[in-house]
């Protein structure tokens, strides 16, 4: 049984996207980009899209995978989603990654895979499109376009309401700390870095945000 079924879980699902999740304030700002350059497979970001808004992806760009970065769970706005994608046929993958935690080497790894098998053209999201969905662009471009990662990391930026700041900002010190690496060493790859040098919990020990950013994007923004 879905457990959509029954009108009050359906209603209780919408309420709660609209309003627990900020759906309302995403209908009025998708903070939607093509990340994709000519000639590669054809990618999207945004923040967590409603059932009005898949179609509309699918009907425009001819969406075939949506690459969340949020929990497949029993919220609302997770079971709206899975609901639409299965009624139109969108593979829905949900890779769940935090935002204010240094990304593990098996956690990147694994979006490397699914990045390099998934079918295009995928729109990647999270809550807000600004953080994970900002860090899973930065590996499209690197992995896939094999873009550099000083170029690829205009994909983490205040463009798309990323603050580096605040906690969120450990998503940019494990990139930064993989260039410091690369001026001693430039003949290492990002992958060999990740997987031979990165060491994550010593590193998160060396990371320190500003308390105003946090109270932005904790206490304001509302960020996951």
């Amino acid at each position: 049984m879905s457990q959509l079924e029954s009108p009050f879980a359906r209603i209780k699902a919408h309420l709660h996207a609209a309003l627990k999740d900020h759906g309302i304030l995403r209908a009025l700002y998708r903070n939607l980009y093509q990340i994709s350059s000519e000639g590669h497979p054809k990618a999207l970001r945004s923040n967590h899209p409603s059932p009005a808004f898949i179609k509309k992806m699918q009907q425009k760009h001819a969406i075939k995978t949506i690459l969340s970065v949020r929990r497949a769970d029993t919220t609302g706005a997770y079971l709206l989603e899975k609901e639409t994608c299965d009624q139109l046929g969108i593979r829905l993958v949900n890779h769940a990654m935090s935002s204010r935690q240094l990304p593990s080497v098996a956690d990147v790894l694994k979006a490397k895979a699914l990045l390099e098998s998934i079918e295009y053209p995928i729109l990647i999201h999270c809550k807000s499109g600004a953080d994970r969905a900002g860090m899973m662009s930065v590996f499209y471009k690197h992995f896939i376009e094999k873009q550099p990662i000083e170029e690829a990391l205009a994909q983490l930026s205040m463009k798309y309401g990323h603050f580096r700041w605040a906690d969120t900002g450990k998503l940019d010190f494990f990139f930064d700390d993989y260039l410091a690496f690369k001026k001693q060493h430039p003949d290492i790859s990002f992958e060999t870095w990740l997987t031979e040098h990165y060491d994550q919990q010593a590193l998160n020990a060396q990371f320190k945000a500003e308390g105003w950013a946090n109270i932005v994007v904790n206490k304001i923004l509302h960020r996951e």
